[in-house]
């Protein structure tokens, strides 16, 4: 008898496989982890619903528009999502308050007078649910744009910066984890993505044979600066791509693997943190269950002892 299908995220995806029992506690008993301020959740919200707007609008407009027309539009949603989005009282001053602010709007500007505005002009979907179907294996994730190019498809994920996704520097790491060699889970979440969305969009309308899929992360506050005037500090961002296709064409199988290690531990709630001396090591410091943890504190104790 076949069970019953579920769909995982790569962010589920990405926590088991970094500890198991955290897993544990955030998905399958979510327990809160103690509260953070909502400040840079909310920036990136704001700035992620921005994009999403101009794109959608220039896309309605059958790319009828100018590119100035384009960017004015971009600083018109940055600032109608900024009010909508963000809280004053997650800051700690409204000095704070209106960095974030400039930084955002910054950033929605780099990123429009950029590779923002051909991505506007051939998007095809934002905010969208891709499903990837590997064997027994069942995805789910939620793609930020869909861009039509010159050989197929590119999938974008927006982020801040690009700390901890796999670059062709960091990629020895991602097959010394698979061997259990070294402890990187710092770099599978991106990779998770990429299978995902990278395979998520050939189940779509939108892939044709014969087609490539690109998956591109961006960076959109990669490299803020702020520059003292006599009116105050101005704040200027500048964004950064980096494709990673070529890393999960490279590390297919070696991907395929971790992810299916993980799905079915996820679907056997096998939740022993192993290799727990790695996990103790490198995954409990930042951990905001450890309080809780009985794997962390038993260990704590024997080290005491």
């Amino acid at each position: 008898m076949s069970r019953e299908v579920r769909r995982v995220s790569p962010t589920s995806l990405a926590i088991y496989a970094a500890c198991p029992r955290q897993y544990q506690y955030d998905k399958d008993w979510r327990v809160n982890s103690p509260e953070e301020s909502r400040r840079y959740l909310d920036r990136g919200l704001a700035y992620h619903a921005a994009i999403e707007d101009v794109c959608r609008v220039v896309s309605e407009r059958a790319g009828q528009v100018s590119d100035e027309w384009i960017q004015q539009r971009a600083m018109d949603a940055i600032e109608a999502r900024w009010q909508e989005m963000s809280e004053r009282r997650e800051y700690v001053s409204d000095a704070q308050y209106a960095y974030d602010h400039d930084l955002a709007a910054a950033a929605v500007q780099d990123y429009f007078e950029n590779d923002g505005l051909e991505h506007a002009r051939h998007s095809l979907d934002q905010e969208v649910w891709l499903e990837c179907d590997h064997g027994d294996v069942h995805l789910l994730g939620r793609a930020d744009n869909i861009v039509r190019t010159d050989y197929g498809l590119q999938v974008i994920d927006y982020k801040g910066k690009l700390d901890g996704i796999i670059s062709g520097a960091s990629q020895g790491k991602l097959v010394s984890h698979a061997k259990g060699d070294e402890y990187a889970a710092d770099v599978l979440k991106s990779v998770f993505q990429a299978a995902t969305y990278i395979e998520g969009a050939k189940a779509t309308e939108y892939f044709e044979p014969g087609m490539s899929v690109e998956f591109t992360f961006y960076g959109l506050l990669q490299s803020p600066e702020r520059t003292r005037h006599l009116d105050g500090i101005q704040v200027s961002v500048s964004g950064r791509s980096r494709d990673v296709g070529w890393l999960y064409a490279e590390y297919e199988d070696t991907i395929w693997g971790l992810i299916e290690a993980a799905y079915e531990g996820i679907l056997t709630s096998s939740y022993e943190p192993e290799p727990w001396d790695l996990i103790r090591e490198h995954a409990c410091e930042d951990c905001g269950y450890r309080a809780m943890c009985g794997d962390y504190l038993g260990a704590e104790v024997g080290v005491g002892e």
